[in-house]
């Protein structure tokens, strides 16, 4: 009838410590409730971390990741870990991690910025980057020839500034890595490169990766290189031809953060440079990437286009159709239709999945690269990719299709897809974080794949925090609210932790409220939501404000057959 505690301790110590520490250790814990307290006490840390803003909405599945799981799973498994059960790695990857801390920026923008010094430390004096690496003592990595990877830095440091208005970060002076460059039909080398003589600020790198990033192929668009996003497709512009209609939104939007920056910083002739290529860049898109109902995806180094009606395989791609609205670049009525043809071609609503792309590649004539490898429906090969998902859930709020956003994002938690024993059995992954990928076809549909180690867990909590729910900071000291919710929710409600003194705003949205107020006071409230000052004063602050619409700056307005299947760009299931 004895009722024993046992305590197994398991750790690490520096080299060198003395046994006598290692006893002091084991009788600390040995002490009654020890154990115990040390683990209400890790507890209470990891609150404090994540729980900077908590949301209360009418989508309880919404409220559970968005109020503590989706930051853990980021912090504990990207950036502390680096690693999961599906991947065990423990390497930074440039694009990843800076995407990662751009997630968090909300709750932690120190380790935003502590991300991009240790990036840029990693980004070689040519301007191209290494893909992933070892820190120390391995200190190794690949170089390769992706397109995407280095324009994440200027993507991620321009937010970051205009978010905290740390102007401080573009002077920083980081030294460029130094080694040898890929040869002629070398795809990738794994080696140590070290740190050269020659230095640069934080600007100068961003600059330099954007400037690399300026060629374009036959057809006006970027080079797809090995990959851009989409690792899978490392062979679409192997030779050095093909090209890629998704980076030429990316990289648009890229240099459309970097314009008031380049004028801040005097850089005159770069700002000019800039702005041409978005011109460019627009114009490419319209006249050689539009295929009549959607946005092909690239083109292979044979000039053949992929993502194209009249391809075999993979007409349609997610990608391409999002980015089209995020960017802003597309013409307003294509951007609408393309994503229009998406929610008709890639939506799978009965299994709550989001596909990437379809049909999926099985015996195509052309070689995309190793995603042909995968079977039909598995992750980047027709499956859903929950990382694009997300993007797809922010588009289709940016164009006031706001129901469809948030009925994705709610597909998108694991808390969908378990409701049932069967549902769970189905997909049997764990049902409290966000899952890279969940398969689509026969016999597999709906079942997650890699769970905890993916860069989704970020990106769902950015796209619900700030495109749904509208909040955002500005400048470090000010706080702009444009809510794009669903027209049955009644309101939603977001307390805010701000600076280091423990100040709170509690922001309580609702559609019965007609003026917007701080502590009583009334404060602006335009079409294009309320902006109002922050202060870090130690007080609790209560905000009220009216659930506007917004009319979106894009013009685009939600399309009536948003919730409908089939049409006329419907693919054949």
């Amino acid at each position: 009838g004895d009722t024993v505690e046992v305590v197994f301790l398991l750790g690490e110590c520096d080299p060198g410590t003395s046994l006598g520490s290692l006893a002091s250790l084991l009788h600390r814990f040995r002490q009654p409730g020890a154990v115990a307290a040390m683990f209400e006490e890790i507890k209470e840390v990891w609150r404090t971390t994540v729980g900077g803003i908590q949301v209360e909405t009418p989508v309880p599945a919404l409220d559970l990741m968005l109020n503590g799981w989706l930051a853990y799973q980021t912090i504990a498994s990207r950036l502390v870990g680096r690693t999961a059960f599906y991947q065990s790695s423990g390497a930074y990857g440039f694009r990843d991690q800076l995407q990662d801390t751009h997630g968090l920026a909300y709750l932690w923008p120190a380790l935003t910025r502590e991300q991009i010094l240790r990036h840029a430390k990693h980004q070689f004096k040519e301007g191209d980057v290494m893909h992933w690496w070892h820190p120390e003592p391995v200190g190794r990595g690949m170089r390769t020839r992706f397109s995407d990877d280095l324009l994440w830095l200027p993507y991620v440091v321009a937010s970051y500034a205009n978010q905290t208005n740390d102007k401080s970060i573009w002077g920083e002076q980081v030294a460029f890595l130094q080694g040898p460059e890929l040869s002629e039909g070398q795809d990738e080398s794994y080696l140590e490169a070290k740190a050269g003589s020659e230095t640069g600020t934080i600007y100068e790198h961003c600059c330099r990766a954007i400037d690399r990033s300026l060629r374009v192929g036959a057809h006006g668009l970027p080079l797809m290189g090995t990959g851009d996003w989409n690792d899978g497709m490392n062979r679409v512009g192997r030779q050095g031809k093909g090209e890629s209609v998704w980076m030429a939104f990316f990289l648009g939007e890229v240099l459309k953060h970097m314009l008031p920056w380049c004028e801040q910083l005097n850089d005159s002739g770069r700002m000019e440079r800039y702005r041409k290529h978005i011109e460019s860049l627009a114009n490419a898109v319209e006249q050689e990437a539009w295929d009549g109902q959607w946005y092909r995806r690239a083109y292979y180094d044979n000039g053949v286009p992929l993502g194209s009606a009249s391809s075999e395989e993979c007409r349609i791609d997610n990608l391409a159709q999002s980015w089209s609205v995020i960017s802003g670049m597309a013409a307003p009525e294509r951007a609408a239709r393309a994503m229009q043809a998406a929610w008709e071609n890639l939506v799978e609503r009965e299994a709550g999945v989001v596909r990437l792309l379809a049909p999926s590649f099985v015996s195509s004539p052309e070689d995309p690269g190793y995603i042909k490898g995968y079977v039909a429906g598995v992750r980047e090969n027709g499956g859903q990719y929950t990382h694009a998902a997300c993007w797809f859930a922010k588009a289709l709020a940016m164009i006031d299709r706001h129901e469809d956003a948030v009925q994705v994002l709610e597909w998108l938690t694991p808390v969908w897809h378990t409701r049932t024993r069967e549902e769970t059995d189905r997909y049997m992954v764990e049902p409290y974080v966000i899952a890279a990928d969940v398969y689509y076809g026969d016999p597999h549909t709906g079942r997650g794949g890699w769970t905890w180690y993916t860069g989704s867990a970020a990106w769902f909590y950015r796209v619900a925090l700030e495109t749904v729910l509208g909040f955002s900071i500005l400048g470090g000291e000010e706080i702009l609210l444009c809510p794009r919710v669903p027209d049955a929710w009644p309101g939603f409600q977001l307390r805010y932790r701000h600076g280091k003194r423990g100040t709170v705003y509690v922001i309580q949205v609702s559609r019965q409220t007609a003026q917007a107020t701080l502590d009583g006071r009334a404060i602006e409230q335009t079409a294009a939501g309320i902006r109002f000052r922050v202060e870090d004063d130690g007080q609790t602050h209560v905000v009220e404000a009216g659930l506007l619409m917004v009319q979106d700056p894009s013009g685009l307005t939600r399309s009536t057959e948003s919730n409908n299947s089939g049409g006329s760009s419907a693919l054949p299931k």
